[in-house]
């Protein structure tokens, strides 16, 4: 089995491109250093995709971490809502307590 130089092995490259890297035109069959040139282009590529995942995780982090900030005010908000619902239920509660004990003591005086 013979491997060739060509275009496609390498993505988004001209087959001039590739072929002025290589000691032989593409339809000649490719040497050890032509493969080694050719592997090194495609690690580089990969080297280039992993770089861009790491941007890409670092924005993550980021998000992630604002995201834990709302959290947290969010947090402090559901808190300070329930107490201030607690607060109010007592207050009504009381205020209902006493205007029914007042209601109960006017009709008691009036009525017996």
């Amino acid at each position: 089995m013979q491997t060739f130089t060509s275009g496609s092995a390498v993505e988004n490259e001209p087959e001039q491109n590739l072929a002025d890297d290589f000691e032989h035109w593409p339809n000649e069959p490719a040497t050890r250093n032509d493969l080694r040139i050719l592997a090194t282009r495609i690690d580089r590529r990969f080297d280039k995709i992993d770089s861009r995942f790491d941007k890409i995780d670092a924005r993550f982090d980021k998000i992630d971490a604002q995201f834990a900030m709302v959290d947290a005010r969010f947090t402090a908000q559901k808190s300070e809502l329930q107490n201030a619902i607690r607060r109010d239920m007592y207050g009504f509660a009381a205020f209902l307590i006493f205007a029914t004990t007042a209601v109960i003591g006017a009709i008691k005086t009036f009525i017996i």
